[in-house]
């Protein structure tokens, strides 16, 4: 059964306050869950729909059957901690489906509210715990010797994805077999090289001050005694994922507007989506599906 959650604050001036005001910002909050449908904020898989909802839960399907064909049986005994869960489309999907019991970690208070009302209209209050807190010093009260831990887009808004890589060591079992899979938004080995003036703008939009590598995860992981189990290349789903949103942006302008958007948040992500669409063009982005164990 579901306990009380615990919140733990973002590091005054850090990284994790900027996202957590950013995504704590009731005009952005209203963005997400009008143009992504609320339940999830990630890329999507477009190898049969065009539908950006239908597309987020396939990369949730797509990533759950990654795990399963790693070796990790998905039932009622599987316990997931879910690292930046936005709206907790993906524990849900899990927790219904597989019958997993998920803790979700999420740093915006907004979402972690959403999230928890969603999960309480579906019945699922005592499969899904939701924690308020950052990835680099998860709290106490998350619990630890988990299966599986599990991450879509959320690695990219730490400034010290090292000490991630060292939390989920811990925070995985050790007496049987582990596994973690995520997505991340990452820069190509070559990205700085090819396009500084580009690679500069993004960061700047995302108050970072880099993007992890798939290398930087395969080395990271390794240096923590896991295995790598593979990596599926899904950086042209990513390119479609931000063509899409922009389209359905501004398609639905003047209805986001009506129903409380700021123009200027609009905008911003207007400019955004065509970075990353450009930046994938340019061959500086990957995206895809990573999974160790140990």
């Amino acid at each position: 059964m579901a306990t009380p959650a615990t919140a733990v604050a973002a590091p005054p001036n850090s990284t994790a306050e900027t996202a957590k005001d950013y995504y704590d910002d009731a005009s952005t909050d209203r963005f997400y869950t009008l143009l992504w449908g609320g339940q999830d904020i990630h890329a999507g898989i477009y190898s049969s729909t065009n539908d950006i909802t239908a597309a987020s839960i396939a990369t949730v399907a797509k990533m759950a059957d990654t795990v399963i064909q790693s070796g990790i049986t998905l039932d009622s005994k599987t316990r997931i901690l879910d690292l930046g869960a936005g709206y907790g489309g993906a524990a849900r999907y899990l927790a219904k489906k597989y019958e997993c019991e998920v803790v979700c970690l999420n740093l915006s208070g907004v979402q972690n509210d959403r999230n928890r009302e969603l999960n309480r209209q579906e019945g699922l209050v005592d499969k899904i715990q939701v924690f308020e807190g950052v990835f680099e010093e998860v709290p106490a009260g998350v619990g630890e010797d988990f299966d599986v831990v599990w991450s879509q887009d959320s690695f990219l808004h730490s400034p010290n994805r090292a000490q991630i890589v060292s939390e989920i060591a811990r925070l995985l079992r050790k007496d049987v077999e582990g596994r973690v899979v995520f997505t991340d938004i990452m820069a190509s080995a070559d990205a700085w090289k090819k396009q500084p003036e580009l690679m500069g703008q993004m960061m700047e939009r995302l108050h970072l001050s880099s993007l992890a590598t798939v290398e930087f995860y395969q080395a990271a992981f390794k240096g923590k005694r896991f295995r790598k189990l593979g990596y599926w290349d899904g950086v042209e789903h990513f390119g479609t994922h931000y063509r899409r949103l922009g389209e359905e942006l501004e398609k639905r302008k003047e209805d986001l507007l009506v129903q409380g958007v700021d123009e200027k948040v609009m905008e911003r992500h207007t400019g955004g989506m065509k970075k990353w669409v450009e930046a994938k063009e340019m061959g500086c982005v990957q995206w895809g599906i990573m999974c160790f164990g140990r």
